[in-house]
């Protein structure tokens, strides 16, 4: 490839999906905005930086729904996918983009943070290997595509082997976030039960919303602006009301991605901000990258007293974690480096609807 065409491959930020689902990227990219905002007021809160009230306030607001989305429009795409793959190449699909990353990127992020244990906010030793399997959480952002992996691969099985249905899924996922806290300090199962009920009602929803009719709904402003003070009115309710249960916590969160998909809808029909669509697209990859690029960034200006100005701070780092993500995979795709983020597994030639989903 020619210089001129690589640099335009690397700093391209075209939207790369098919305006039907360009909703689902502008969702993903305003929630990996959420993510993003939320690493980078932490990493300064532990450096010893003054975040403000209002920043802080306004990563709580964020917090709620951003992570149930992300599991809901995974759902979503769920029986598309094994109708496309079959079960069996759906599982290898999985493992190639979710469990191989994860095992991949945890390995060296550990060993990363051992060898620069001094410059790093989480001190890790070789005993933290052992985590990566069985407390994702203590691995950063990367325990999210453990918790995707590991609900894929459940739904897979309850839905295709145990043909359960609909209404005993839902069951099963609400049972499920009841009895969290008996998984205990061991995140690997504790995510699972958490987010599974999202990933169900993201299956179960599907149909309703690739209607068109229920699309053209959803992309009302005047609905979205409407939901906007019941949105803040429930934000504040659960910022004052920290131990209430956890069935109207995720009742109440399911608000927040209810209204981010109805703006998604909107500035995906009236074509407006379309990096959004682009950052979406690569959402996997920027969780991936972001935190080592916010880290080195953060280091220089820190050290180097170059800006003072925290909301300043928080604004470059997010920009330059999204972008310089998306930049970072891109060069690396172009080095032949795919072996990054994508597992080597082969998918089988097989009957693909061999077996049904309930």
């Amino acid at each position: 490839m020619k210089l001129t065409a690589a640099i335009n491959y690397i700093f391209s930020f075209r939207p790369q999906t098919s305006r039907r689902y360009a909703w689902v990227d502008y969702a993903k990219g305003i929630a990996i905005i959420f993510v993003l905002y939320r690493h980078v007021i932490y990493g300064l809160l532990y450096t010893g930086a003054n975040i403000n009230q209002v920043m802080m306030e306004a990563n709580e607001m964020l917090y709620g729904f951003r992570m149930p989305l992300f599991f809901f429009l995974s759902g979503l795409f769920f029986a598309s996918s094994v109708k496309k793959r079959g079960p069996l190449n759906f599982l290898i699909s999985k493992i190639n983009t979710l469990l191989y990353p994860y095992l991949l990127w945890c390995v060296i992020q550990v060993t990363l943070q051992i060898l620069f244990t001094d410059y790093t906010n989480h001190k890790l030793t070789v005993d933290n290997y052992v985590d990566i399997l069985i407390h994702p959480r203590s691995m950063l952002q990367l325990w999210y595509l453990a918790a995707l992996f590991n609900v894929s691969v459940l739904y897979l099985f309850t839905s295709t082997v145990l043909k359960l249905h609909p209404a005993i899924q839902v069951a099963l996922g609400l049972v499920m976030l009841g009895m969290k806290s008996y998984a205990g300090d061991i995140s690997t199962i504790s995510d699972v039960m958490i987010y599974y009920i999202y990933f169900v009602l993201g299956h179960l929803s599907a149909p309703y919303f690739f209607s068109e009719k229920v699309q053209q709904q959803l992309s009302s402003p005047w609905k979205a602006l409407a939901l906007v003070p019941a949105f803040l009115l429930v934000q504040y309710y659960c910022m004052s009301h920290e131990d209430m249960s956890i069935y109207l916590f995720s009742l109440l969160a399911m608000l927040g991605g209810i209204l981010v998909i109805m703006l998604s809808f909107i500035l995906a029909k009236y074509e407006k901000l379309k990096i959004l669509q682009t950052i979406g697209h690569y959402s996997l990859y920027i969780y991936l990258l972001h935190l080592g690029i916010i880290f080195l960034l953060r280091v220089a200006i820190l050290k180097t007293g170059m800006l003072t100005n925290i909301p300043v701070i928080t604004v470059f780092l997010i920009i330059a974690g999204l972008f310089g993500s998306i930049i970072l995979y891109r060069f690396c795709l172009l080095m032949r480096l795919n072996f990054l983020f994508t597992g080597p597994f082969k998918e089988r030639n097989v009957t693909k609807n061999a077996v049904g989903i309930s």
